[in-house]
């Protein structure tokens, strides 16, 4: 009969680490490095082994890849631990007491589950109300799709349950792109949630991420709170989340600039349903570095959001992607009147927080512009970053201010 790796504790091959390996992993890193191994291997990917020091001291038990540099992500620090779904309903709940406090007043869409630092490694779940989404990055996760499905399932009894484990990150591990599914009841279309009190719909089906930028909600709120009276620009505007809480923090007027037809309409549903008037928004249907070549050299705005798609997926593209926020930037902090607000992000994991601040630093020597630092926000408490794990912080966002220019006389 066959049992699952989950339930042959006894016969789970160990994972031996050289002398001081071991620092990081009882400190909270999840992973294993395959030059941090001095003996021992798994037998297949995605198996179960268990993790020792150079001592045979147990540090916990995790899943196996020896296609990847990460030979090992840890997903329980219990030696008894049956990786079951009583175990991943158990995950659910604690990360649900955990964060559910944290959440902002009259807000239902948030990350439960954030992978390697929420210690499900290889495993995302947003919650858009009664819908929930989930994505399998990893081969360790991909043996207990059925048992996350049931843990979801008896922990929430949600509506629906889709999974979107189309992602290009998969192939590093050894698996296929998988064809977007609903597990559980059905989905017609966007589904309806709800943030600080505003309306959105989430594209679970055809949208990117999970469906909708949860992770931009910290940055978003900040938005509101600057923008009153101001003129905004609202460049990558995707499905214009930065736009409503633009118009509905008093902007005097949003102009939002998006390639993706099917996104901006989806643009006007969130005024339309948000009872905002569509002529707070002007949406321009472009490419953004396209739209910024035929500006014109003046400073027409009084706020720019500059919230691109990732330039630097790998370690190799860190160079390139500095040059392009630097370029972009330069280009944002041109657009604004003296006093005029720079709300700009990358969500580039391999772009640190300080190679961003130093990419806005030459922008705005580039620019000629004398800025303030404001705030610099990450990821919301939902996304969760830990010390341990500085690896799963891969948002910044910076809130700049051009300053006046001042005539000095002596």
């Amino acid at each position: 009969m066959y049992l699952p790796f989950s339930m042959k504790r006894h016969t789970r091959n160990t994972i031996q680490l050289k002398a001081r390996k071991e620092i990081p992993i009882k400190a909270g890193h999840p992973w294993v490095f395959s030059e941090a191994i001095l003996s021992g291997r798994g037998e297949s990917p995605g198996e179960i082994v268990r993790v020792t020091s150079h001592k045979n001291e147990f540090l916990g038990i995790g899943t196996w890849n020896g296609l990847t540099s990460i030979r090992v992500r840890i997903l329980a620090r219990d030696e008894d631990a049956e990786i079951n779904e009583e175990f991943f309903a158990g995950q659910f709940q604690r990360l649900e007491k955990r964060k559910h406090p944290f959440l902002p007043h009259e807000t239902n869409g948030y990350r439960l589950v954030n992978a390697d630092a929420d210690s499900l490694p290889g495993l995302i779940v947003d919650r858009y109300d009664d819908v929930c989404v989930f994505q399998i990055h990893t081969a360790g996760m991909e043996l207990f799709r059925q048992e996350i499905i049931g843990a979801l399932d008896d922990t929430f009894s949600p509506r629906a349950i889709v999974e979107r484990s189309d992602l290009e990150i998969r192939r590093r591990e050894g698996l296929k792109d998988m064809i977007i599914g609903v597990h559980k009841g059905e989905v017609e279309g966007p589904v309806l949630f709800k943030e600080c009190g505003l309306s959105f719909y989430a594209d679970v089906l055809e949208g990117q991420k999970t469906g909708f930028f949860l992770d931009q909600r910290d940055a978003r709120r900040r938005t509101g709170a600057y923008a009153a009276g101001r003129n905004v620009l609202n460049l990558f505007g995707y499905t214009g989340a930065f736009s409503l809480y633009a118009a509905s923090g008093g902007a005097k007027g949003v102009t939002m600039v998006e390639s993706s037809r099917d996104a901006i309409d989806i643009a006007g549903e969130h005024f339309r349903i948000n009872n905002l008037p569509a002529g707070s928004v002007k949406n321009v249907k472009a490419d953004v570095f396209d739209f910024l070549s035929e500006l014109k050299k003046t400073a027409p705005f009084d706020m720019v959001i500059c919230d691109p798609p990732a330039f630097a997926k790998t370690r190799g593209k860190i160079a390139q992607a500095l040059k392009a926020y630097t370029g972009l930037n330069m280009r944002c902090l041109g657009l604004l009147r003296g006093g005029g607000i720079l709300i700009t992000s990358s969500c580039s994991g391999r772009v640190t927080e300080e190679d961003f601040l130093g990419a806005l630093r030459i922008a705005a020597g580039l620019a000629a512009r004398d800025v303030q630092v404001l705030e610099v926000l990450g990821q919301p408490p939902d996304h969760t970053t830990t010390l341990a794990f500085p690896e799963g912080r891969y948002l910044n966002t910076v809130i700049l201010q051009v300053l006046e220019k001042t005539e000095i006389s002596l």
